[in-house]
């Protein structure tokens, strides 16, 4: 009898531990992909001179006051970061190259199917 009961807890601990194929965190297929710019570059904006421009940052991501993720842009500003669908609010880093990087939050929202295209845009200060 007791070395049924060893086998049968045996089969209930492979059930349990090959049972749990399906992970409780979010979708990998839903998140936001984009580029971040920043400007003005140039105190003076010329037609012919954009006056905006990627960079290359750090990212937090929270949801309501808890962060949830973090991403970095690379030096052409495109990122990708995988959220569940809901809304978010993206701070940049400290180190960011702008006017006061923790105020600039941008709130946005990830829509439940698929990745969401987004440009953020960030104010350098220059004038």
């Amino acid at each position: 009898m007791r070395a049924r009961a060893g086998t049968c807890g045996l089969a209930l601990i492979f059930v349990v531990a090959t049972g749990c194929d399906h992970p409780t965190s979010p979708s990998s297929d839903t998140g936001l992909i984009g580029v971040v710019v920043r400007g003005p570059v140039a105190p003076v904006c010329q037609i012919d001179n954009p006056c905006i421009a990627p960079f290359s940052a750090a990212f937090d991501v929270y949801e309501n006051s808890r962060r949830v993720a973090g991403f970095r842009s690379d030096a052409d500003g495109h990122f990708t970061v995988t959220l569940a669908a809901g809304t978010y609010r993206i701070v940049p880093a400290a180190d960011a190259p702008l006017l006061q990087p923790l105020t600039q939050v941008k709130t946005v929202e990830v829509m439940p199917v698929g990745l969401t295209q987004i440009r953020l845009e960030f104010d350098t200060g220059i004038r």
